[in-house]
């Protein structure tokens, strides 16, 4: 700002300030989308060195572009080097197109410009509001009064632009549209629909490794590892391999898989084809900071996308989720019986052990809450000994399955048979009694013609054959859908159990996917629990009314 002194006349004289200018323009993500030119880059460039072109008095340092940032904090690159740039001294003269550019938070805007720039000596002008802070013409409360008016306008105008774009990303989300940025790791976005979803096919089979080793046993960090040790690049430089502008929260990449990731794709409902958003949200159009929504307020929309992971495979992967799993430290690799084999008095999760004897090498599993707690007893039980009575059980559900799969196959093809002829009697019936309303239909035109009846009685009966027919060819199409749909009903533990006919090894994915828990009482006695029970005891109760 001019400086003033008093010469040798006793006059008041200003001394010229050299002034060195930043030209500030800014534009949001929402402009761009609009694709107001009006506020464009080149727009207010161009308006900005017009004006140092009208005003020699002031010298062009350096132009600061913030592309693409909202205007409600001041958290902006090209800002924060202009900061630097007065704190350095360079700057003492900031000039914006309007306050709007300058930014829409009333509270910070206002404190800058009064207070910041005030302190620092440096001039401030907005163009189209008509503000300089160097102007003596413009009295300093009215001054501030319209900065500060202002100012308001335009951080009420954020808000309701916030509220507004709020209300159409969540209609948006409960539609089962995608509306980020950027798609998860497996999928990419369509083309020629930016809001669907489709496979990416290359990280998609990355994907379906990933499932099928977890479920095979194999640990969260043997995953990690094995796909660090094939070279696999992890989601993030995957993306920037693939030519996306995309960086971690984290910030710092090395192009490594970590757990976390590991365990964030196995939890993924994405995978199954279903949209999930509103996990996080910003804490307001001001404070910019991400916050994580509670589960049950997340906006879930089913079969929005084709699936990477089948339902079946995505819930066996979160069933061992739930379970205390604990992998081999020297493979990596899930013990068969892992999170399964339980005390049957205390509940706790048995811990398996190995003794070494000169005779030879016993592995079992013992209830550690004795030793730890001391409030339970001594339950063991030995672990070959166990594979036979979990072997031998499963091979007996199996049979079940099985034989019970084999009569109601017959039982539901007699069935079918039986009401499939009920079916094709009734709909032959029904085929022969439009017949015979449309032979009616056709006599009625000559009858009246004829005048053996009225037109009145033509038009009355013609009316009622013709409600009658469709009636009739509604009962005709009904008949004919039940006909198509006549499908016995599965049975889950039919279904889960029969694919293992003649099993003759326990393997890890089938304990996974057919016992529940293993409990372990006092004298090696065992209770095998086996998943579906509903499905068994329905079939048990169908298998005594056969009987």
């Amino acid at each position: 700002m001019d400086q003033k002194y008093i010469d040798y006349a006793g006059q008041p004289q200003k001394v010229i300030q050299p002034w060195k200018a930043a030209l500030y323009i800014r534009l949001s993500k929402e402009d761009l989308e609009k694709k107001n030119e009006s506020v464009s880059v080149t727009n207010q460039r161009e308006i900005l060195v017009e004006y140092l072109r009208q005003h020699p008095e002031i010298e062009l340092f350096d132009i600061y572009v913030d592309d693409g940032f909202t205007g409600t904090d001041f958290d902006r690159p090209a800002w924060t080097r202009l900061k630097a740039d007065i704190e350095s001294g360079y700057i003492n003269c900031v000039v914006v197109k309007d306050l709007n550019r300058f930014g829409r938070n009333y509270t910070v805007g206002g404190d800058l410009i009064d207070n910041y720039f005030a302190r620092k000596n440096v001039r401030f002008i907005a163009l189209n509001n008509g503000v300089d802070t160097a102007d003596d013409n413009m009295n300093a409360a009215t001054r501030c009064i319209s900065i500060g008016v202002t100012n308001v306008i335009n951080e009420s105008y954020s808000a309701m632009t916030s509220v507004s774009i709020r209300g159409t990303l969540n209609n948006h989300r409960k539609q089962g549209k995608f509306i980020g940025a950027f798609a998860c790791y497996g999928y990419m976005k369509s083309p020629d629909d930016y809001h669907k979803l489709v496979v990416d096919e290359e990280a998609a089979e990355v994907v379906r490794m990933i499932y099928h080793k977890f479920i095979d046993g194999m640990s969260l960090i043997g995953i990690t590892k094995q796909l660090n040790a094939l070279g696999i690049p992890n989601p993030t430089l995957y993306k920037q391999q693939k030519g996306y502008n995309f960086n971690a929260r984290g910030g710092k990449n090395d192009g490594l898989w970590c757990d976390r990731t590991v365990r964030r794709i196995l939890q993924n409902e994405m995978y199954i084809g279903n949209m999930v958003q509103g996990r996080n949200k910003t804490v307001s159009y001001k404070v910019h900071e991400c916050k994580a929504v509670p589960k049950d307020d997340w906006i879930v929309v089913e079969n929005t996308h084709e699936p990477i992971i089948d339902k079946e495979t995505f819930d066996k992967a979160q069933s061992l989720f739930n379970r205390h799993i604990r992998s081999s430290p020297v493979t990596k690799q899930t013990d068969l019986f892992s999170g399964l084999v339980r005390c049957a008095d205390c509940g706790a999760v048995m811990s398996k052990k190995t003794n070494k004897l000169p005779y030879g090498t016993y592995r079992y599993y013992k209830c550690s809450t004795k030793r730890k707690q001391g409030k339970c007893t001594n339950h063991t039980i030995r672990i070959d000994k166990l594979e036979n009575a979990v072997l031998t059980y499963l091979q007996t559900m199996v049979k079940l399955a099985v034989e019970y799969d084999r009569v109601m196959e017959q039982v539901n093809s007699n069935r079918i048979n039986q009401k499939t002829n009920s079916m094709k009697k009734a709909l032959d019936a029904q085929l022969k009694e439009r017949d015979k309303y449309q032979k009616a239909m056709l006599d009625l035109y000559p009858d009246w013609k004829a005048n053996i009846i009225t037109q009145d009685e033509y038009l009355m009966l013609k009316a009622n054959l013709t409600e009658k027919i469709t009636k009739l060819d509604e009962m005709i199409e009904n008949l004919k859908h039940s006909h198509n749909n006549v499908t016995p009903k599965n049975n889950d533990f039919v279904e889960h159990f029969k694919q293992y006919k003649n099993i003759d090894k326990l393997t890890r994915p089938m304990l996974v996917e057919l016992i529940d828990s293993i409990l372990i009482h006092e004298g090696n006695r065992i209770t095998i629990k086996v998943k579906f029970i509903d499905a068994l005891e329905e079939l048990l109760r169908n298998m005594e009314k056969a009987a």
